[in-house]
């Protein structure tokens, strides 16, 4: 009997060895030293190639409804927008506005 492979474990597994290769590549880029740079287009083609199957796949479960935490995301999937740049619209300040002026809750009192 076959396991269902469309488990959110899967996923996250998927998730962790992208970020792996990217790692490894970045590694490969500046650290590794080669015999030629044949060999270091070669090799860098070769993670490539791995990380653009994984990541084919990881789409491909995500299509089909699998959902994981987006915490396990690899670093390149996730995109930083820096703070400055988030537009702020007059809900998100109306919002801010009643969280600074908001009473504080009633505590209740036991009775001695």
């Amino acid at each position: 009997m076959q396991a269902n492979s469309y488990t959110p474990y899967v996923l996250k597994d998927m998730y962790q060895t992208i970020d792996l290769i990217d790692r490894k590549i970045a590694s490969s880029q500046s650290w590794e030293t080669f015999e030629s740079q044949d060999a270091r287009e070669a090799h860098l083609r070769k993670l490539s190639t791995k990380r653009a199957a994984l990541v084919k796949t990881a789409l491909a479960l995500t299509n089909l409804g699998v959902h994981c935490d987006p915490k396990f995301l690899p670093r390149s999937f996730v995109q930083a927008v820096p703070e400055e740049t988030i537009p702020l619209t007059s809900s998100s300040v109306a919002m801010e506005a009643e969280k600074k002026f908001k009473k504080p809750a009633n505590i209740r009192k036991r009775k001695s």
